[in-house]
């Protein structure tokens, strides 16, 4: 099968290459898979921008190939697999997802609405569900609240744009002036442009899912008892993301504010009231790109370009 390789970290590693079909456990699915989204952890996976990527994914090279979240059809399942069959679409994740075939476990995959489509599911099972995750978990918004999601045109924060807005939130989305009218369309009531344009009022919670505000700068737009929930470690390229991680943990000891830093977790739940809202229409992914398997490289560096308003998939189908 054709699959995307690399040697190395960067851009310029990645490599179409041929090379076995895998083998699945009794616990596993095999799936064909006909999209693969794009989105910053696998842009950090691949480069090794930010450096605390290396103490899980290899110090000196990825250990992994490419990819993770996915959609495709079942083509073969372990034999200890019950809620699963041949022919299900699917969506979920799993290592190596910008590859032809992919072997994930069946409690990180999802049958698909028949109203989804494989591309739009693609997108679902990392960035909506840490979307969902940021605005109802951590962020706990609710009606009537006033909500800054700061990376409001990105793969996260995009989703977390239609979810608070869902919720009945007041939102509003921080992003490059270019695309302000992006995320007016997904249903933003404000729209500030950070590069020419002051954060002002005070917020009930702040959804940061970039890094170009510090926490002390953060914590100024809050509320008393708002709530900052941080996506991950926010960090700048070339930083290994533990000062922000430290701080955040040291800082929400000793303050009347909510302040915390996640990162997503598997949760098969969220990913089928996601994959339900979707089928709804209740969330609405923008494909802005999609690119062949062989140009795997080419829609990575779209996406590190940050030109794109919407998601970028990857079809090893076209």
């Amino acid at each position: 099968m054709r699959a995307i390789t690399q040697g190395k970290y960067g851009l310029d590693s990645l490599v179409l290459s041929e090379i076995p079909t895998p083998k699945i456990g009794s616990k596993q699915v095999l799936v064909k898979v006909e999209a693969a989204s794009v989105y910053a952890a696998v842009l950090h996976l691949i480069t090794a921008d930010i450096s605390l990527v290396r103490l899980f994914a290899g110090l000196r090279k990825p250990r992994m190939r490419p990819g993770q979240s996915f959609a495709g059809t079942v083509i073969e399942i372990g034999n200890e697999v019950k809620d699963l069959k041949v022919g299900n679409r699917v969506c979920g994740t799993a290592p190596g997802a910008f590859a032809d075939l992919v072997v994930a476990r069946a409690k990180r995959v999802a049958v698909l609405p028949d109203r989804v489509d494989f591309d739009e599911a693609s997108t679902i099972p990392v960035s909506a569900s840490t979307a969902l995750q940021a605005v109802r978990k951590h962020g706990q918004v609710g009606a009537g609240q006033k909500v800054l999601i700061i990376g409001a045109s990105g793969c996260v924060g995009s989703f977390a744009v239609q979810i608070a807005v869902g919720l009945g939130a007041e939102v509003t989305g921080v992003c490059r002036g270019s695309k302000k009218s992006y995320v007016r369309t997904l249903g933003a009531h404000q729209v500030i442009d950070y590069e020419s344009e002051s954060i002002t009022g005070a917020f009930d919670c702040i959804i940061d899912t970039s890094s170009f505000l510090s926490i002390k700068q953060l914590r100024r737009s809050l509320k008393s008892s708002g709530r900052l929930v941080i996506v991950g470690s926010a960090a700048n390229p070339g930083s290994s993301g533990l000062s922000r991680l430290m701080a955040t943990a040291l800082l929400s000891l000793f303050i009347k504010e909510s302040i915390k830093a996640f990162t997503q977790s598997e949760n098969k739940d969220d990913l089928s009231v996601l994959l339900e809202d979707l089928a709804r229409k209740r969330i609405t992914p923008v494909i802005a790109k999609k690119l062949p398997l062989e140009l795997s490289a080419q829609a990575v560096e779209h996406f590190a370009s940050g030109k794109a308003c919407g998601h970028v998939i990857i079809s090893p189908s076209l």
